[in-house]
This record gives C-alpha cells, structure tokens and sequence, in this order.
C-alpha cells in the first residue's frame, strides 16, 4: 500500500478544523483538493473516515483509529527535518542581533537554547545598541536583525511586535516625591533627562509635559535606558525607561520608580525585508517570533 503524505495531511487537517475550507486554507489548496485526497484515502483504506453534515465533518470510529498514527507521522517527519538541519556541513553562517534591552529582558536564553537544537549550523553574535541605532544599523546591513521599541514605518523593513510594553518616569531615590504631579506647568518645573529625537520614547514627553514641552527646557539629553538610569541615579533629574529595567534598579534602592502616567509602546523584532528572503536569517527571525508567543 501507498500512502502519500499529502493525503494523510489533509485527513489530518480536516481532523483538526472539522471543515474542508478551514482545512484547505491552511494548506493553501481548494477544498475540492482536499476532499478528492478524503476520497481516495478512504478507498485504499477501504474505511469511510469521516462522517459529512450541514454542522461540518467529524471522525468515524476508523478516523478516531487513524488519528493518533498519522500524527505520530508528521511528528517523525518533523524529527527527520531537524536532524538533517544538524547534520549539514560546510560554513556557518553568522547573523548579527541588536539588543536594545538587558538579555534576560529579551528572552536571550531561550532563543539561544532553541537556536541551538533547531539551527545549530547558524552563529549569533549580539550587539547592544538604542533601537534608532538598530533601525539605521539593518537598513545598512551591519546588523541583521534587532528589538526595537516604539512604531516604526519603513517599506524596507520587516517589523513584527512581539509584546507591549510599559514605559515608566524614573526619579532620583532621594528626591522626596512619591507621585507625579498631575499638572504640566508642576510637571515642567522639575528637571527631565529628554531621549534624542530619535528615541522611540521621545514622543512620550509631549504627552509628560503637554504640547508646550521643549526639548530646549531639558536639564539634560540621554542616547538609551543604561545612561538616563546612571544620570537619574545621579540626581540629575527624571527619565523615563522601560519598566521592567527600571524595576531592578528601584530594587537596589538607586531610583524612584513612578506608576502613573501610564505609557505604552511596542517591543518588535525586526529585520530588512530583502533580508528576510535569506533561508537562514527567515529561520532565526521566525524562531525568535514564535518564542514570544502566548
């Protein structure tokens, strides 16, 4: 008997949808495909495998039979796949990853555990930069792919977000305020650590300290999070920094972490969408996407 693999595919994706045409969009096919492969599957078998009504398609007593096997197919396929990634010889390839956060914010030890079971023919050399330096960085190629924050809109690029992300105003530990004021005029009066113009938070102080806001009334300019905390913990005024970085830093006593005003952005992956055609950059891109998941 010749089984083909195609067919039980569609057995196994009409199984999981219960619907020919939910089945066959996932396949990319029609569902007059998908239902010729039912047909013949069903007559080397010699079983009917599936049960049609008006409600969709359900599984026979024989399909229910079949159902753990052929999954236990595909899964075996799926092994055979990663084993032959594995086993390739020749040159590595090398791909450069900008981190615009601490590691452990981005997820880097679990990207690299399953890089290393999934593409181990592939080396990651990571490079920590501001994510404008990232954006400006891949659009050049010396990177090839990076975390950015904030909203991004360049054709040449691939940017999926991959989690929001909450922005918080950081003081000195010993300034003596618990809350923000609520006011601009109070707000403004205060000394603040502006980003650059470039800085995805930059925005962010218009909605601080109102429309009236300059970046000429700042005490102080920061290029990234690492120097606006060092300047903050230094007395020289406000900031604002991703939440979870700051948070570590209120935990050693050295900044005064606010939770309001409330602001989000995007964390996003991103690379050149010429770039992404690349087999090996295409594996590592996706990888790092699905580990962040729900």
């Amino acid at each position: 008997m010749n089984i083909k693999l195609d067919r039980l595919k569609s057995f196994l994706l009409v199984a999981e949808e219960s619907n020919l045409t939910r089945a066959a969009a996932r396949r990319h096919s029609t569902p007059s495909a998908v239902s010729e492969h039912l047909r013949q599957l069903e007559g080397e078998f010699q079983v009917l495998l599936f049960d049609r009504s008006k409600q969709g398609m359900s599984l026979t007593a024989a399909g229910e039979r079949l159902l753990m096997p052929v999954r236990q197919v595909f899964t075996a396929v799926e092994e055979v796949r990663n084993t032959a990634l594995s086993m390739r010889v020749g040159p590595q390839a090398t791909l450069r990853l900008g981190l615009n956060s601490p590691p452990e914010y981005l997820r880097v030890d679990e990207v690299l555990r399953r890089k290393t079971t999934a593409l181990p023919h592939l080396n990651l050399e990571m490079r920590t930069r501001s994510s404008a330096q990232i954006i400006e960085q891949v659009l050049s190629e010396e990177l090839d792919l990076g975390y950015v924050y904030g909203h991004w809109n360049d054709p040449r690029l691939r940017i999926v977000p991959v989690k929001p992300v909450r922005v918080s105003v950081v003081g000195p530990a010993n300034a003596g305020i618990d809350t923000l004021p609520r006011d601009f005029d109070s707000r403004r009066s205060l000394p603040w650590i502006w980003p650059n113009r470039e800085c995805p938070f930059f925005d962010f102080m218009k909605e601080l300290l109102g429309p009236q806001a300059s970046l000429a009334e700042a005490a102080t300019s920061s290029d990234d999070e690492y120097s606006t905390v060092v300047m903050v913990k230094a007395g020289m005024g406000y900031g604002l920094v991703e939440r979870d970085f700051a948070s570590q830093s209120q935990n050693q006593g050295a900044i005064r972490l606010f939770d309001e005003p409330e602001l989000i952005t995007d964390l996003s992956l991103v690379c050149g969408i010429r770039s992404y055609e690349r087999a090996e950059l295409r594996a590592l891109f996706d990888l790092i996407v699905d580990e962040w998941e729900p």
